[in-house]
């Protein structure tokens, strides 16, 4: 993920998080995604865990979980204020997957990405999967994949609008689509479930 998305976060992310702290947890999308594995602790991964919204409710599911995320300033807050969970700095094109991961949870978190690295980042998932994990994504949709630069009151980001046929067109051969979904919000957006057969 380039240098430029890095800084975006770490000067604009305490006033992000007071923007967007109330929205809920994705719990959810969770317990759904959770509810294609069998192992009663499992092992997730969060890409984008930012400062442990979403991992406060993973960990009332499990007591094995790492968060990644490519602000310093948002793993600082999420270790300070998120008991159980393991936080580390990285940029996920550098991150060593662990093994037999469970799940792995991408909340709106590969949308800095372009094409050719979200196709890394799904290799690399699916070889960290156990047999029968599972990949959560989500991500902006538009009719073509496209990039376009976004500036608000803070800072500008690289945004990457994705197609479900853009995603399935760059899945590793042991990993099926399981669940797919659309949501209208402000923006148009799409959730699929992905799992290692």
């Amino acid at each position: 993920m380039s240098d430029s998305i890095k800084n975006a976060y770490n000067t604009a992310g305490p006033t992000y998080r007071e923007r967007y702290d109330s929205i809920p947890p994705r719990s959810k999308d969770v317990d759904l995604t959770l509810g294609y594995i069998t192992n009663p602790n499992p092992k997730v991964v969060e890409i984008g865990c930012a400062y442990g919204r979403e991992a406060q409710y993973i960990l009332t599911k499990t007591t094995d979980y790492t968060g990644i995320d490519i602000s310093h300033v948002y793993v600082d807050m999420a270790n300070r204020e998120v008991a159980g969970g393991q936080f580390i700095c990285a940029d996920v094109l550098d991150f060593a997957f662990p093994k037999n991961v469970d799940a792995v949870f991408a909340f709106a978190s590969l949308l800095h990405s372009s094409k050719e690295d979200v196709a890394v980042v799904l290799g690399r998932v699916a070889a960290s999967l156990a047999d029968g994990g599972v990949v959560f994504l989500s991500l902006k949709r538009r009719d073509v994949y496209e990039t376009v630069v976004e500036t608000d009151d803070l800072v500008s980001r690289r945004f990457y609008y994705y197609t479900k046929q853009t995603i399935l067109d760059l899945l590793p051969a042991s990993l099926t689509e399981v669940f797919y979904d659309e949501q209208e919000r402000t923006e148009s957006w799409f959730t699929m479930i992905l799992q290692k057969q």
